[in-house]
């Protein structure tokens, strides 16, 4: 790879030698000018030769979530992901047992990191994983997740979409609206709530290249950028499950993000939620929660916790 194109690309360095080890001629024997307009000959080249299937690294930040993180990783380790690198938030409910319940069970495939700061620096805890990932697992493929997601591969695989044409996959959420008096594993409506609608997805991303994740855990920092929409992969999301944990997580989060100087316009619903809060509203917030714009039924995961549903690896 030539000089000059390290320099203008040095964070896709590691990509483009990947690329020329694997076409067999160097890249930077194509005019500059033509991979900057032509952008497939680059993109394409270096794609097809590293999507291809390969371990999976989960990343989740947790912070109290000891009604839901055991069932989570067991989920996706059930379904093939293979590590995980876990943030610990200062979590004061059990959850940080939970997880060391997992390090003594699966031992080098599981890192847990300590970072009680208060304020939500989600962005750096996440960009952090994420190096960790790399450098301890070299995973071919990196999940940003949260403890609230669970990622559903329909085929029963993960890989069933990966063909070497793109490096990004976005994965759509299917947001179970809360019941009241109901075990979250019991939900089965699908729908809207302020902050949570199916337009919102998150990436499944190649790690070589993958530089962060943008604010909101949503974007992906890559090079290249070849997206394509996954019909495999639904994000099942557990947003707002029992009042109690959505209170907690309405006070918790709108401390935290006054905390990291937010823009107000950015967490809009917690400053929402915590205004009726105050009030003493909350619980009605947490009922008209339960009963607004649904949209479908879907009984995927209720079966799956049920034990009806059998997945395949």
């Amino acid at each position: 790879m030539s000089c000059q194109l390290s320099e203008r690309f040095p964070a896709a360095r590691g990509v483009f030698d990947e690329a020329d080890e694997a076409l067999g001629f160097a890249l930077w024997r194509l005019p500059v000018k033509k991979l900057l307009l032509n952008e497939s000959i680059l993109t394409r080249a270096a794609v097809r030769c590293m999507a291809r299937p390969g371990p999976i690294a989960m990343l989740i930040l947790v912070r109290d979530e000891i009604d839901i993180i055991a069932q989570n990783i067991d989920f996706h380790l059930r379904l093939g992901i293979g590590h995980f690198v876990v943030t610990d938030n200062g979590s004061v409910d059990g959850t940080r047992d939970i997880l060391a319940d997992f390090k003594r069970r699966l031992g080098k495939s599981i890192i847990i990191i300590d970072d009680a700061e208060p304020a939500h620096h989600q962005s750096l805890r996440v960009n952090r994983m994420i190096q960790v990932a790399k450098q301890e697992f070299r995973p071919r493929w990196i999940i940003s997740s949260d403890a609230d997601e669970f990622w559903y591969p329909a085929s029963g695989r993960y890989d069933s979409e990966i063909d070497g044409r793109k490096n990004i996959l976005n994965c759509y959420w299917h947001n179970f609206l809360p019941r009241p008096n109901t075990p979250w594993q019991e939900f089965t409506d699908i729908g809207e709530m302020p902050g949570y609608h199916s337009k919102m997805s998150k990436a499944f991303c190649l790690a070589r290249g993958l530089i962060g994740m943008y604010s909101g855990n949503h974007e992906s920092r890559s090079i290249p950028r070849i997206m394509s929409r996954s019909d495999n992969i639904r994000i099942y999301h557990y947003p707002v499950r029992s009042y109690e944990q959505f209170e907690r997580k309405v006070v918790q989060g709108h401390r935290a993000t006054l905390k990291a100087s937010y823009e107000k316009s950015t967490a809009w619903h917690w400053n929402e939620y915590y205004r009726a809060w105050e009030n003493g509203e909350l619980p009605q917030v947490y009922e008209g929660l339960a009963s607004r714009n649904r949209i479908s039924e879907d009984r995927t995961m209720a079966d799956l916790f049920s034990g009806d549903l059998k997945t395949n690896h």
